[in-house]
């Protein structure tokens, strides 16, 4: 996954939490949302997505909304794979431009 690709698919995370946050207060509207939500996260992200489905523990879907599940879960992926760290610009010691110390 591109550094590109994985910041778009942190923004559908984001989205998808604020879908959950307004429109997954209706009662069994939410409930159909966080099981689509869920589809979608492991379509995004694999078998980490899964981690959405506590939110149908939750059924008058009121407390759940205010946790963002979908961009934790983005934000887990995204430090496993090492999206946060340096630039895929930068040198390292590998490359045969790096300073020799």
């Amino acid at each position: 996954m591109t550094r590109s690709g994985y910041f778009v698919r942190l923004a559908l995370s984001v989205v998808i939490d604020l879908f959950d946050l307004t429109l997954g207060r209706i009662p069994i509207f939410g409930s159909v949302t966080e099981g689509v939500g869920t589809i979608v996260l492991v379509g995004l992200w694999g078998s980490a997505g899964l981690v959405n489905l506590w939110e149908l523990v939750d059924f008058t879907d009121q407390a759940d909304s205010f946790v963002p599940t979908a961009t934790l879960v983005a934000l887990y992926v995204g430090w496993k794979n090492g999206m946060f760290g340096k630039s895929s610009t930068a040198v390292t010691s590998g490359d045969s431009a790096a300073p020799v110390e």
